[in-house]
């Protein structure tokens, strides 16, 4: 529940404690997530951590047939996804345009306030990516999504009943996008920028660098925060934040390699991310980059999956700046572009 959320019948007492069994829950969800896909030995040990994170961030409202609506829908967007990847496997041309087009009208419906939209966002992104640069690691993929979707869900019912909440979330996901009332051009805007890096990576890369630039590049583009400089600013500092922290974590995790200790450290810095994530407020955003940034980064470096030059947290740590300062900045020139400069140029009878 963000601040925005707040039940105004609740006393401050009662709030702040609503605040703290927030952050409780999604540090919870976040290190028996990870330390549950770790211990599988999947290709990407995050995700179920991930998707239930991002659910409770975001205020989700769930009940056991939205929980079941969820996991099909994921399972319906792999299964599209995947018959793309292998019906335009010899035509990257098509490929592109039709995933284009699938990102385009998910970037829309995000616009337009339809949440699910996020869901199929995320596999038009990722499956056809690692299908293009292995069709055995997008197999994967897609059981860690719909299987991770599954866990997360589990996960979020379980804490929920663990730790009730005093209060039903009042809205999802904080203040709507300052963008909305031109949903079609941001669209358009995101699409592009999305986009580009889909044609960059789809020829170079590894499933590495795929997931940890994309996931980034995905989790800014969704925030409302990145329309103002300053805002933006602290969506770097929040990517950098979650490397740092993941670098720091997997140290400590290597000194000790245990899935205890694991499920410990994940949940410390769990509590440091959904503390600042369940006081909501303006900062909320960057505080979910960060969360964001930590899993994927310490996942990927537990990961079983190849190694490449980006193994080195340091370096992992400069891909996601760098895929952060690339997404803000061609995000902000687009929408100017599309935007801002046409609204200013349209002169108003006097």
């Amino acid at each position: 529940m963000s601040a925005e959320g707040r039940d105004k019948t609740l006393a401050p007492a009662e709030w702040a404690d609503e605040r703290h069994a927030l952050a409780f829950r999604i540090a919870l969800v976040a290190s028996g997530g990870f330390t549950l896909g770790h211990l599988l030995g999947w290709d990407f040990p995050f995700l179920p951590a991930l998707i239930a994170v991002q659910l409770l961030a975001a205020g989700a409202s769930l009940d056991l047939k939205r929980a079941l609506g969820f996991v099909v829908l994921m399972a319906l967007g792999c299964g599209v996804s995947l018959f793309i990847s292998l019906a335009f496997a010899d035509k990257p041309g098509s490929l592109v345009f039709i995933v284009g087009l699938l990102i385009f009208l998910e970037f829309l419906a995000l616009a337009r306030g339809q949440a699910a939209a996020t869901i199929f966002l995320i596999t038009s992104s990722f499956v056809p990516l690692m299908a293009v640069s292995s069709l055995e690691l997008a197999y994967a993929l897609v059981h860690d999504l719909v299987v991770g979707s599954i866990v997360a869900l589990l996960l979020i019912f379980l804490v929920k009943a663990l730790i009730p909440a005093r209060a039903a979330p009042q809205q999802q996901g904080g203040a709507k996008p300052a963008e909305e009332h031109a949903p079609v051009v941001v669209a358009l805007a995101n699409t592009g920028v999305l986009m580009s890096l889909f044609v960059y990576f789809m020829g170079t890369g590894t499933p590495t660098s795929i997931i940890v630039i994309m996931v980034t590049a995905i989790t800014i583009l969704q925030q409302s925060a990145a329309a103002s400089k300053g805002a933006a600013l602290g969506l770097v500092i929040g990517n950098v934040a979650g490397g740092v922290a993941a670098t720091v974590a997997y140290l400590l995790v290597s000194l000790l390699p245990s899935p205890a200790f694991l499920f410990l450290v994940v949940l410390l810095f769990g509590l440091a991310f959904g503390a600042k994530v369940a006081a909501g407020g303006a900062r909320a955003p960057i505080y979910i980059v960060g969360a964001a940034t930590f899993l994927v980064v310490l996942g990927l470096g537990l990961s079983p999956l190849p190694q490449d030059s980006g193994t080195l947290f340091l370096s992992r740590i400069s891909t996601v700046i760098a895929a952060s300062l690339y997404t803000i900045g061609v995000a902000s020139v687009l929408r100017w572009l599309l935007v801002e400069r046409p609204l200013r140029s349209i002169k108003l009878p006097t």
